[in-house]
């Protein structure tokens, strides 16, 4: 047994001696004995992980932003379409003076919504819109009518709860419920501006 203990300390004293991590210029803990390639690769899956993560997090604070400047412009159309209630109707009118259908529209859209139309009339305005369904109506999209034939002719603004702000000819500028069977029987689509 005396033989076998110097024996053992000289196995010891060679093992370490011949153990990479005591060499110099070996790889630190945090660095991988698979050689550069994998490194990149672990590095490059770290990186999407970061992106998708910093997406998500990009997305989530534009639509908080989106949901309060979509709050802040329903208050602004609500006001609106307060201060103007009355208006009378005024064919080309664009004023408080005065105001047809699709004056009323374009003039709200610039001052609610900072949106402009290229159009002036309710057919040309609907050509800009996107189609949206009636089941997905939002405030401040806007509802089409064929009043007197078969052109888009009228056009309102949806203010939530099956109900529209329009001029009308005969009282200027109201509120009236999409499902009375003068607006139910003429309806044609709802549009959504452009983005």
């Amino acid at each position: 047994m005396k033989n076998a203990f110097p024996s053992l300390i000289l196995l010891l004293v060679l093992s370490l001696g011949s153990c990479k991590s005591l060499e110099r210029g070996s790889r630190s803990a945090n660095q991988s004995a698979a050689g550069p390639e994998v490194e990149h690769e672990l590095l490059k899956r770290h990186n999407k992980v970061r992106t998708k993560k910093e997406k998500e997090t990009a997305k989530e604070e534009k639509e908080a932003n989106e949901s309060k400047s979509t709050k802040r412009e329903e208050k602004d159309l609500q006001k609106f379409v307060e201060d103007w209630y009355g208006t009378p109707h005024r064919m080309g009118g664009t004023t408080k003076k005065g105001v047809d259908c699709s004056g009323f529209v374009i003039v709200a859209y610039r001052e609610v919504f900072e949106k402009d139309f290229i159009g002036r009339r309710a057919e040309d305005i609907f050509a800009e819109m996107e189609i949206v369904k009636w089941e997905d109506l939002q405030k401040g999209d806007l509802v089409f009518f064929k009043v007197k034939g078969r052109r888009i002719d009228h056009v309102g603004i949806y203010m939530g709860d099956g109900n529209f702000a329009h001029t009308s000819s005969s009282n200027g500028v109201m509120i009236s419920a999409l499902d009375n069977p003068y607006w139910s029987k003429r309806y044609f689509k709802a549009g959504r501006y452009k983005s």
